[in-house]
C-alpha cells in the first residue's frame, strides 16, 4: 500500500525520506541491515514504549521453514544471536546501507529469528506507476 499525504511534509533531520532500491536488486547473504519498530520485544510482552532497533543479517536459507516464503517476493533476515522484528513491527522498514529494501511482514510465533520482509525491489514498477499517476 502507498499512502498519499494531504499536504506537503516539512522535511527535517528527524523527518525525512528513504531511498528505494532499483527494480532488479540483489542483496548478498550476510549483508548487515537494520529494522526498527515499536512492536513487542519478546513473546507475550506488551509493545515497546520506545522505538527499538536491531541489526540483522541477510540469510535466504533461514526461511526454508516457512511454507509460503518466496525468494522473488520476500527477503529473509535473521541472526540467531540477536532479536528480530515481531508483532507490532509490521509495515516497518528494513534498511540496508541506508536504502529501504524491505517491509516487515511475518516471522516465528516465539519472536526468534528469522523474519520475513516484503521485497520492495519487486514492486518498483508498480510504485513508479502509482507515483507517475499522482
Amino acid at each position: 500500500m502507498l499512502l498519499k499525504l494531504k499536504k506537503k511534509v516539512n522535511l527535517t533531520l528527524p523527518v525525512g525520506t528513504l531511498p528505494l532500491p532499483p527494480q532488479f536488486n540483489f542483496i548478498p547473504p550476510g549483508r548487515m541491515c537494520l529494522v526498527a519498530g515499536w512492536g513487542m520485544t519478546e513473546a507475550e510482552v506488551l509493545d515497546s514504549n520506545t522505538l527499538q532497533e536491531v541489526k540483522l543479517l541477510m540469510d535466504p536459507q533461514a526461511c526454508r521453514q516457512f511454507m509460503t516464503f518466496d525468494h522473488n517476493l520476500q527477503l529473509c533476515v535473521g541472526n540467531p544471536r540477536k532479536k528480530s522484528a515481531f508483532k507490532g513491527d509490521s509495515g516497518g522498514p528494513l534498511l540496508c546501507a541506508g536504502v529501504a529494501q524491505g517491509i516487515v511482514s511475518y516471522g516465528r510465533v516465539d519472536a526468534k529469528p528469522p523474519a520475513v520482509f516484503t521485497r520492495i525491489s519487486h514492486y518498483r514498477p508498480w510504485i513508479n506507476e502509482v507515483l507517475k499517476e499522482n
